[in-house]
């Protein structure tokens, strides 16, 4: 090439580059954000059930027995003369049944909840610029004055 057609920068001299704009290149920057989706609930209440029991229990009592032989002296139960022979019983006590019923463990449920962590790995596109430079060649000539 002719020493008259070489650019400047090829013939050795430093040219100096004046700035005239600023092209700025963007990407996507990715957020991850979690959010706590409620997916289940549960309540929990006890429930009475009855369930009947036969308790077979021995009771006592005492009666006094008051009999007249022949031949003995007289005997008065409360107005009443009794006669020879003749049986009178009085009851002097008896037992009764109470029942007393007391709540009692007789089991024990534990609840308890559990954090469970996982790492999830998930594909996700970004989209981001490059610079394209396109090279258009000119055949008309910038002319400038001086």
């Amino acid at each position: 090439m002719d020493d008259q057609r070489k650019r400047p920068e090829e013939q050795g001299a430093k040219a100096e580059v004046q700035q005239i704009g600023t092209l700025e290149l963007r990407e996507e920057v990715l957020s991850v954000i979690k959010e706590q989706v409620q997916t289940g609930q549960v309540s929990f209440s006890r429930k009475v059930e009855t369930r009947t029991e036969t308790v077979t229990t021995e009771l006592r009592r005492e009666t006094l027995i008051i009999t007249v032989h022949p031949g003995s002296a007289q005997v008065y139960f409360g107005d009443d003369l009794l006669q020879p022979g003749q049986t009178r019983e009085v009851l002097l006590y008896d037992e009764q049944v109470t029942f007393t019923k007391t709540p009692t463990v007789t089991e024990e449920v534990h609840i308890g909840k559990r954090i469970v962590t996982e790492h999830q790995q998930q594909q996700v596109d970004l989209q981001y610029e490059v610079l394209v430079v396109n090279e258009h060649s000119a055949s008309t000539t910038v002319k400038e004055q001086v």
